[in-house]
Parts: C-alpha cells; sequence; structure tokens
C-alpha cells in the first residue's frame, strides 16, 4: 500500500470518527424523545383522530369541543369545555341562554325571567331551556328590575329615573313618580315600598303604597340619610327596609336597624363588620349577611342571625365562607347554595369590583348540621349573580356577570 493511498484512508477514518462523536453526542444531549401515543383500554380510536373521552367515573382533565367562550352553541344543550386543569368535571352545567340576560329573578313556579337588552324584550324561561316573551312589547334601554313575588308585575327602571310598573299578565302599565327609587314589592305584591326623594330634605321619605303608585303614604323621614336607606320587604312583613342609621360601635361593628311600616321599636342588628350585604330566608325568621373587617383582612364573610323580634341577634354564626350574601340563595329554610370566589386577594371587601370577573364555585351549606360541600366550578367557569333554586332543590340557575348567559346547575 503507497503513502498516497495511507493518506487517503486515514483523511476517511477521521472523517467517519468525527461524524461518529457528533451524532452520538446530538443522541445524548439534544434528541427530543418520542412521546407514545396512549389510548385508554378498551376505547378504540378512529384513524386520524383523538382517542374519545370514555364514559363514566373520575379522570383527570379532559379537553373538548366547545362554542364560543367555551358554552355551547345551542341553548338548552349541556355543553363540556375545557376545562382547566385541577377543576371538578361533573358534567352538570346548561347553558339555558346564550344570549346575555340581564334582571334575572325567579317566579313561583319555578320558572325564571328575565331580560334581553339586545331586543329589549323579558322572557320566560323553563329549567329545560325553552323560551317564551312575557310580552311583545320591547323596552328598550332598561336599567333595573324590580320583580314580584307572586305575580309578573314589575318596577321598570331607566337611567333618566323614569319608572314604570308593567303587568305582564295583563300587558298594563303605569306611570311611577320620578322622583321615586329603590323599589321593593310585598310578599303578596299587593303594595310596594320606596323611598320618595324630594329637592331638599324636608320633603324625604319612604313610603308604602299600591304598586301603581295610589294610596301612598309616609312611614319614615329620610331627611338627609336617603342613602342610608335601603328598601327591603321581609317575607314575614316584619319590616320593609334597613338602614345604617344605628348606633356607632366601632370601625368594625356596626348596629343595623330593621324598619317596619308602623314605626316599630325592633332590636337593632349587631353586625361584626361594613359592607352589609343581606339575604332573608324564606320565613323571615333568618338573615343571611356578608360583611368585611380588619380581623378577616377585609374578605367578604358569611353570617346568618335570627332576625325577627325578639330573636334579633339570636344564633349569630358566622359560617367561614369568604363571599357576599347576593350570591348565595336559600333552599328551603336550612340549606344554602353560594356561589364562592376561587380567589379573593386581601381588601376584596372595599374593592368588590376588582373581583368581578372572577370565576365562582358552588357550594351547599347545611345549617342543621353544619356540613358545607363544595360542588366544584360550572363547567366553562362562570362570575355568579342573580342565584336561584328551582322549587324542588335540584338545580340553581343564575347569570354569569362575565358572559350574560343563562345558565343552570345541578345540585
Amino acid at each position: 500500500m503507497n503513502d498516497r493511498l495511507k493518506r487517503v484512508l486515514l483523511i476517511v477514518g477521521f472523517l467517519l470518527v468525527v461524524i461518529a462523536i457528533a451524532f452520538g453526542i446530538y443522541w445524548v444531549f439534544f434528541r427530543r424523545p418520542t412521546t407514545p401515543v396512549v389510548t385508554q383500554p378498551g376505547v378504540q380510536t378512529p384513524g386520524g383522530s383523538f382517542p374519545s373521552a370514555g364514559t363514566g367515573g373520575p379522570q383527570g382533565a379532559t379537553t373538548t369541543p366547545e362554542g364560543p367562550g367555551g358554552l355551547p352553541t345551542q341553548p338548552g344543550q349541556p355543553f363540556i369545555p375545557s376545562i382547566p386543569e385541577g377543576i371538578p368535571t361533573a358534567p352538570r352545567t346548561r347553558v339555558l341562554r346564550t344570549t346575555p340576560t340581564t334582571n334575572v329573578s325567579m317566579a313561583s313556579n319555578g320558572q325564571i325571567r328575565g331580560y334581553n337588552p339586545d331586543d329589549g324584550r323579558f322572557y320566560r324561561v323553563t329549567v329545560d331551556g325553552e323560551e317564551t316573551p312575557l310580552s311583545n312589547q320591547a323596552f328598550f334601554g332598561v336599567e333595573s328590575v324590580n320583580w314580584g313575588n307572586s305575580t309578573d308585575k314589575a318596577v321598570i327602571n331607566y337611567p333618566d329615573g323614569s319608572n314604570i310598573l308593567y303587568d305582564f299578565a295583563t300587558d298594563k302599565q303605569v306611570t311611577l313618580p320620578k322622583h321615586w327609587e329603590d323599589f321593593n314589592f310585598s310578599p303578596d305584591d299587593g303594595q310596594i315600598v320606596a323611598k320618595s326623594v324630594g329637592n331638599n330634605s324636608d320633603n324625604r321619605f319612604l313610603v308604602v303604597a299600591n304598586p301603581d303608585g295610589t294610596n301612598a303614604r309616609p312611614i319614615e323621614t329620610l331627611g338627609d340619610n336617603q342613602d342610608k336607606v335601603h328598601s327591603s320587604w321581609s317575607p314575614n312583613n316584619q319590616s320593609v327596609a334597613y338602614s345604617f342609621t344605628g348606633e356607632k360601635l366601632g370601625i368594625d361593628r356596626q348596629q343595623i336597624i330593621l324598619l317596619g311600616q308602623n314605626q316599630e321599636n325592633f332590636k337593632g342588628l349587631v353586625v361584626e363588620g361594613r359592607g352589609f350585604v343581606p339575604a332573608w330566608s324564606p320565613s323571615g325568621q333568618n338573615l343571611l349577611y356578608s360583611v368585611y373587617s380588619s380581623a378577616n383582612n377585609y374578605l367578604p364573610s358569611l353570617w346568618i342571625s335570627g332576625a325577627t323580634g325578639d330573636s334579633i341577634n339570636a344564633n349569630r354564626t358566622n359560617l367561614q365562607i369568604n363571599t357576599w350574601a347576593d350570591k348565595c340563595t336559600w333552599s328551603g329554610e336550612q340549606a344554602l347554595v353560594c356561589g364562592v370566589p376561587t380567589r379573593l386577594g386581601q381588601g376584596a371587601g372595599l374593592q368588590r369590583d376588582a373581583f368581578a370577573n372572577v370565576p365562582d364555585e358552588i357550594w351547599k351549606i347545611n345549617l342543621q348540621t353544619g356540613e358545607k360541600i363544595n360542588l366544584g366550578q360550572p363547567q366553562g367557569g362562570a362570575s355568579i349573580t342573580n342565584m336561584s333554586v328551582t322549587p324542588d332543590g335540584k338545580s340553581a340557575i343564575f347569570t354569569d356577570s362575565t358572559s350574560g348567559r343563562l345558565i343552570r346547575f345541578d345540585l
């Protein structure tokens, strides 16, 4: 073998060694490992598609097709949107209306009444998502609605201060005084309570009247305290409003005064905090409320108390749940269903609007046994408002304040 051939073979050998070393370095340090496709036992996967979710039993989070915004494209149909990791995936959420629905209230027959700001009409919606217009008349630009309890009467409020009483059973409309505000119906809808706010402090009263505004009578002088008084007719007819005009008890305590129709001298309700938000029990015997204080970093906290006669302040209990009372509803006299935010920062009670779009979990609270059950988040997430429970206690119905959709959650 001559020298020329030896040099060629040495060069070729050197190159092969370099290539082998380079490949070895790549294989050990840079190659991306291949992840095998795993299918569930007993589940066939069609060629070119993802494995299906399978059936039944607790499973990990699953990503499935969804409509816009994580909700189904057809109302009244169950939806299974993308579920963030760690959120329970119980298939019990249904969208009843995909179009925005506001000013929602449950009628005595268990059907939902609500307003569609897009077309200006009011609708009745069943628990299965079937909807019918309450009236063919359109009401554009409605700001708020105060619904009757046992009838389909409503006081409709507009941004310019105008108010009308509309009876959807008869399609009759009555104009109410423009200087009246903060309406609330009596339990049988036979009367309303409102604040009559005149131009000066001598002409401001809490009044009770017929729903059409006739036979109005002042029951309390408001003076300069009109912003401290709020209409809230109790189910047992004991009180028609409450006020923040009680004795001063310090920074983290206050006394709430319950106002009757005949200037009754009720015992003051003492609450451990500020930001009082109430929710009467069905009988009016008890009151759920939320307050915040420095003792719990100014987070809204749920309390319950006796609220009638000598039982006012009796059995006051901190339920150890951080949410607002208007995210809750009573299910009978001994149970609550509440939307509880998944995240609340320090001082949330002072700046509620900053947490308005935080998704909620749904909790059931048994007031008799003290048991609390976290049912998880509605699928797709929802910031709960206008919560109601169906008469049979099987489902909660509410609106998502972020999307405006009307949602049913089976309990």
